[in-house]
């Protein structure tokens, strides 16, 4: 099926019949916000614009400043989908202080080294805000674009929270690997952007038990389980329709230099003219990874912690919940991740809080990343 798709795709498909269906869904995703299934956000407010992205900043407290980067294939609201099952308004319970990268409209010139620049430029609006380098936390590519963007300007984090991000390729891409390895490279570039229902429709053909089976099961299964289930997997179904293109030099990029050729892990990618690998990621690193998947292997991500340089890391399992439509998100909206999970990652990061009296130092001029972390201490475990 992937090489028929392909060869298809390969001899002109143009997009013109998937931005209809782009449309088509957004005007599905309406319809059910009028029925009250839409995204119920937290107060915000823009703190900066620029071509590409907002930067929201959050009602916070004063604990640890968090950056969250949500993967650009979809709307940013998954992170704060609704009042119990938002991990902004969990970090904002926890006191902490809360921005996040919404990604609009990015040009279409804007491959790997724009998105992961633009990055790094939020986390220095962060830190003129606050005096502090933020915790990137990343889910999917928002993750794989938070650990490249440490790579490269290692000011720019103060650590990692990796949520099945994918960054180890090779043996352990998955079941991406089949369609990427299906079309020629540089294939996505004949479109200025990719329609999203395109990139959906690639990540079904892909993993069709985990994108179309599973989440049909989930969806009986979420209306036996009772009210709060079934109305977290409608939100959820309701948030995968929100397509958003993507440029077509950075579906490329993903594709040929990170799934099909693994630079990063190889060390031969280039991001602002300057080579990054692993080894130059030394902030602590949470991981959270589902061992059941096969869109993101747990090995995926692992690999790619453990070939860094970092003293502190932490390995947190997710392992499912029922109504959360597809278990990708499980680890974003699901009640296990909300109960067990997330709490870990907050104590986590108030553990690698400075002292207070070294507040001042953490927010002077120098930027140079910290030796190992929060401090000097042996290169921990996975726990």
């Amino acid at each position: 099926m992937h090489k028929v798709w392909a060869a298809n795709a390969a001899a002109g498909l143009n997009g013109s019949f998937f931005k209809g269906m782009d449309a088509m869904r957004l005007a599905a995703g309406a319809g059910l916000d009028r029925l009250g299934l839409g995204p119920q956000p937290s107060p915000s407010r823009v703190l900066h614009e620029a071509p590409g992205l907002r930067l929201r900043r959050y009602d916070s407290g004063g604990g640890p400043v968090l950056l969250i980067v949500p993967a650009p294939i979809k709307a940013h609201w998954i992170w704060d989908l609704a009042p119990d099952c938002s991990v902004v308004r969990a970090a904002l319970a926890q006191g902490c202080q809360v921005y996040l990268v919404e990604w609009h409209a990015a040009p279409a010139d804007w491959g790997l080294d724009e998105h992961v620049a633009a990055v790094a430029r939020a986390s220095e609006r962060v830190r003129e805000a606050t005096g502090h380098r933020p915790h990137l936390m990343g889910h999917s590519l928002g993750g794989t674009l938070s650990a490249l963007c440490a790579a490269r300007y290692p000011q720019a984090a103060a650590s990692l929270v990796l949520v099945e991000a994918p960054l180890c390729f090779g043996e352990s891409t998955g079941a991406l690997a089949s369609v990427v390895h299906a079309l020629p490279p540089g294939f996505a570039q004949r479109y200025a952007h990719v329609p999203g229902s395109l990139v959906s429709l690639g990540a079904s053909l892909a993993s069709p038990d985990e994108f179309i089976t599973e989440s049909r099961l989930d969806a009986v299964a979420a209306a036996l389980h009772g009210p709060q289930a079934w109305r977290r997997h409608l939100l959820a179904m309701r948030w995968t329709l929100q397509e958003l293109p993507l440029p077509g030099k950075l579906v490329a990029q993903v594709s040929d230099a990170l799934y099909r050729e693994d630079r990063f892990m190889r060390g031969t990618l280039e991001l602002e003219g300057r080579r990054v690998t692993p080894g130059e990621v030394n902030v602590p690193i949470t991981a959270i990874v589902d061992e059941r998947s096969r869109v993101v292997p747990a090995r995926s991500l692992a690999g790619f912690v453990q070939a860094t340089a970092s003293e502190r890391t932490l390995l947190q399992h997710y392992r499912g919940d029922v109504g959360v439509s597809l278990q990708h998100l499980g680890a974003l909206i699901g009640e296990s991740a909300h109960r067990r999970i997330w709490p870990r990652v907050f104590d986590w990061l108030r553990e690698l809080e400075p002292p207070r009296a070294d507040a001042e130092q953490a927010s002077a001029p120098d930027l140079a990343p910290p030796a190992g972390g929060a401090s000097p201490r042996a290169r921990t475990r996975y726990r």
